[in-house]
């Protein structure tokens, strides 16, 4: 059993895949990781593959839940199973972007938009040839409300998406979904609004209000942690 890993800035996602399919998946917020060690462990993994970009406490706390195991973090890559990567300098691109980008290859063989949104929001342009062409990164939906909180006077709650809103509280949550629907669409339309795939905590909410050819995909950073292990999936 494999055990991988997608260490965000918010959470851990992971999962057990036994060389044919996942076995088990699963998610954890920071108050839940005191149970995955317990967890982990009923499935024996011999070894685990992770993406991490929340830092080297996170890295070897999460190295610590199995002591026994061997751990092998991802890095970027200038070119790996059919992807090549653009950044200026590859090994600077996030992790989970790279992994994602992985998985994606083969959804999306005609090219597109692999769209990550979490703490951040990521936008990333995939060509028919599987060349990462760049793409944007932006403050996702809880951080842009965090900000106005710890940045301004502003009294509110969590809000829901109206148009137009008639309370602070919506104005709020309106306001940050239009941002980054909208900068999702401007880069959309730049490349002839091309299929998408979103992945990431808010994408159940960002989903509805992308007029786009998108689909979910929950997993898609494990996915692509799967192929860059070697396995089929």
């Amino acid at each position: 059993m494999k055990l991988f890993i997608d260490s965000g800035n918010s959470r851990v996602k992971w999962g057990m895949h036994d060389g044919e399919k996942w076995v088990a998946l699963g998610k954890s917020d920071r108050d839940g990781f005191k149970g995955l060690p317990l967890l982990w462990k009923k499935f024996s993994p011999y070894c685990a593959i992770g993406s991490n970009v929340a830092g080297k406490k996170v890295q070897r706390w999460l190295e610590e839940c199995l002591p026994a195991v061997p751990f092998d973090w991802i890095k970027a890559e200038k070119c790996r199973c059919g992807v090549e990567n653009g950044y200026e300098i590859p090994e600077k691109l996030g992790t989970d972007r790279w992994a994602a980008l992985v998985g994606a290859r083969k959804l999306l063989p005609e090219g597109g938009l692999v769209i990550g949104a979490g703490t951040a929001l990521t936008a990333d342009i995939l060509s028919a040839e599987g060349r990462f062409d760049g793409g944007i990164i932006a403050p996702g939906l809880k951080t842009m409300r965090n900000s106005l909180k710890e940045n301004t006077r502003l009294d509110f709650g969590k809000g829901r998406y109206a148009l137009p809103p008639r309370n602070t509280d919506d104005a709020v949550a309106t306001g940050a979904i239009l941002c980054l629907s909208g900068a999702i669409a401007k880069l959309s339309s730049s490349l002839g609004n091309p299929r998408c795939l979103i992945h990431g905590g808010d994408a159940k909410e960002l989903l509805p209000h992308l007029d786009l050819d998108v689909r979910f995909e929950e997993h898609l950073v494990l996915d692509g942690l799967l192929i860059l292990s070697g396995e089929s999936g």
